[in-house]
């Protein structure tokens, strides 16, 4: 921390020394820089005379701070991020002048100026301040205090940003592990965090482990509240969405239809919910007139509940079993050499769920992934939409997906 002192003292009196050559800023801006570097200033010369540094906990002090915080959120909002950082700063010492490095008070303002370089494509930088905050939080408020976690999805996502899928991964775990120790494996609290991880995997395109995750809940969820109800019911459903995907025979769908038997004890919106995901089972097997009958009686259920979740539910073609081409990134692992493209797709969909006439719309860089986008989406099977209960064709629907590629394939 005495480097990162340094480093804020150096950057004051640089900021003073820009001034003093002829600042263009603001003169409230310029007020700013010179009361900060004064007080800086101040309080070394004291500590070089040996004499014991007193900071006056008056509202003017705090609010000075808090006032560069301000101004630092409101650059941010204007993409001014080098100017923010500056402000970050300045106020992030003036607050460990007053309370000291280890205080509280600095975990909000090191989380908002870590994502300051994280928006500036600065990701080091930002898990740097990112676990400095977290070792802030832990020394203050435990080990296992769970105000953490949001520190934890924003390192994550530094991690992705900069390519290095192996540590987000790595720090989503410990997300969950710091929820398994607080609370225990087969507490119902600890649900919500592996439904997280699940979630992440399943976005990461590791289903098997989204799926090892959606077991645990449903072990978690029958243990503690019984074998049937809308819970369950509603894990179970994304086990078989998932199983849809990894193309699983596996006895998940079997489950659902035991707990379908009992369904009058469910609410009608998760009935329907998992009749849908059994129709989408059957439509991917070409049993197109048991899906079918599965969606009517999905629709039918969701309109008696509310007349309008019966048509949003169906109101658009879904992707059932579309699983995006790998890029040369995807497959060749953990690496941080990448830029993004995008390639957007324009196609129809037929009542019985299948796309036709493929066009790209906007091809991606150098052409390099639109053939295999075509193939992907002419394969995959689609949930027709539903008007009065009817399957209908869908004309014009577009699809853009984002992908990796190496730089040197440009």
């Amino acid at each position: 921390m005495a480097k990162t002192l340094a480093t804020f003292h150096s950057s004051n009196m640089q900021l003073l020394k820009n001034f003093l050559v002829g600042s263009t800023n603001s003169p409230m801006h310029q007020l700013l820089i010179i009361f900060t570097v004064l007080i800086t200033l101040y309080v070394s010369s004291l500590s070089a005379q040996n004499i014991p540094t007193v900071v006056p906990e008056s509202p003017s002090f705090k609010s000075t701070s808090e006032s560069l915080f301000e101004s630092a959120r409101l650059q941010t909002e204007l993409n001014e991020l080098s100017d923010a950082q500056d402000n970050y700063l300045a106020g992030i010492e003036l607050l460990v002048q007053e309370s000291g490095e280890y205080s509280p008070s600095l975990i909000q303002p090191y989380t908002e100026l870590a994502r300051t370089f994280s928006l500036n494509g600065e990701s080091v930088e930002a898990i740097t301040i990112l676990e400095q905050a977290q070792h802030i939080s832990q020394r203050n408020f435990g080990l296992l205090n769970m105000d953490q976690i949001s520190l934890l999805d924003d390192m994550s996502s530094a991690y992705l940003l900069m390519g290095d899928t192996i540590q987000s991964e790595n720090v989503q775990q410990e997300r969950l592990a710091l929820a398994l120790r607080r609370y225990g494996e087969d507490d119902p609290q600890v649900i919500p965090f592996r439904r997280h991880l699940a979630n992440y995997y399943d976005l990461s395109r590791m289903r098997g482990l989204a799926r090892e995750q959606f077991e645990d809940i449903l072990e978690i969820q029958q243990e503690n509240f019984g074998e049937y109800g809308d819970r369950q019911l509603a894990t179970l459903s994304e086990l078989v969405r998932i199983d849809i995907l990894l193309g699983n025979t596996r006895a998940s769908r079997r489950h659902l239809l035991a707990m379908l038997e009992f369904k009058d004890m469910m609410s009608p919106t998760e009935v329907g919910n998992a009749l849908t995901i059994l129709g989408d089972w059957d439509l991917t097997l070409g049993q197109t007139e048991t899906a079918l009958k599965y969606y009517q009686e999905a629709h039918r259920l969701l309109t008696v509940k509310q007349p309008s979740l019966g048509i949003q539910h169906f109101s658009t073609p879904k992707l059932i079993n579309f699983i995006p081409p790998p890029s040369p990134v995807d497959i060749q692992g953990n690496h941080t050499r990448y830029i993004w493209s995008s390639v957007l797709v324009r196609f129809n969909i037929s009542s019985l769920g299948i796309a036709n006439n493929i066009e790209i719309m906007e091809p991606s860089i150098s052409g390099l992934m639109d053939s295999l986008y075509i193939a992907r989406l002419s394969e995959a099977v689609y949930r027709p939409r539903l008007v009065d209960g009817e399957p209908l064709d869908t004309i014009g629907v577009f699809y853009r997906h984002n992908f990796r590629y190496f730089i040197e394939d440009n």
